[in-house]
């Protein structure tokens, strides 16, 4: 469940493209790659609608209304509701989660226990959050965008590494800032994101988007690489945003976190 919703909100983090200018929107393809393997996502964006696309599901967020909708890709499934019940309830998962994990971490050698922490990247204490972020002049060449290098550290430890393409903006398309939040709040819903989640709220971070669009992101604490592949400018009709015809909708939130359990898209 971690891995999935872990992919999603690390996509939300790239979702901020170039301004349109002739076409409605922009079609991104990027490449994850991590200990838990590689996958590839494709997401949708326009008129303040943004949309990812996994094999395991689909997450669906419209800004304007404060709607979401997300799907079952292996039982064809999908629900929909207001972002901030969603987050609450994913909120309330994650809570009872780590209730479960701290019980069972306390019954293990200290050893033992801060190993498991530190390799499942849990952090059961309060997060402390003081990010500082620094230019090191290197530049790169990704996706066909000049991008530059920012090191992104929290209390002092080396936390993040970003490559920002100057030039590319979402802001014609949909809000930086709303995006941003939306995913560092998903982060704070999974085991151990309370800290990124933090980080990605705080205003150091957000301002960092002030500098582009990130198309490559390295997270240190679980050595995951995102990567931009490919930006499209292309006219992307509403219909893409809409819930998948032919999917159940199920009514219930806990019903659909319940039939997603143990499938490798976790609602991350």
């Amino acid at each position: 469940m971690k891995k999935g919703i872990s992919r999603i909100a690390a996509a939300l983090v790239f979702a901020m493209l170039m301004p349109s200018l002739v076409f409605a929107g922009y079609e991104i393809t990027q490449s994850q790659t991590g200990m838990h393997g590689a996958t590839k996502s494709t997401m949708f964006i326009s008129k303040n609608k943004y949309k990812t696309v996994q094999p395991e599901s689909q997450m669906i967020v419209n800004f304007a209304t404060d709607r979401i909708i997300v799907t079952n890709e292996g039982k064809k499934t999908y629900w929909e509701g207001t972002t901030e019940e969603y987050i609450k309830s994913m909120q309330a998962m994650q809570d009872a989660s780590m209730k479960r994990m701290q019980e069972m971490l306390k019954k293990l050698p200290e050893a033992q226990r801060k190993e498991i922490m530190e390799v499942h990247g849990i952090n059961t204490e309060k997060p402390k959050i003081n990010v500082s972020i620094k230019k090191t002049g290197k530049t790169e060449t990704i996706a066909g965008y000049k991008a530059e290098q920012y090191i992104v550290n929290n209390n002092g430890e080396p936390f993040e590494e970003l490559w920002m393409a100057k030039g590319i903006n979402l802001a014609r398309e949909i809000s930086p800032e709303k995006l941003q939040a939306f995913s560092a709040k998903l982060k704070k819903t999974t085991m151990g994101g309370a800290t990124a989640g933090g980080v990605g709220l705080s205003k150091a971070y957000m301002d960092l988007f002030k500098h582009g669009y990130p198309v490559k992101q390295v997270f240190q604490n679980n050595m995951m690489t995102m990567a931009v592949d490919s930006v499209k400018k292309a006219n992307v009709p509403d219909r893409v945003f809409d819930a998948p015809k032919g999917y159940t909708k199920i009514k219930s939130l806990q019903e659909f976190f319940m039939s997603r359990q143990g499938m490798n898209m976790g609602m991350h």
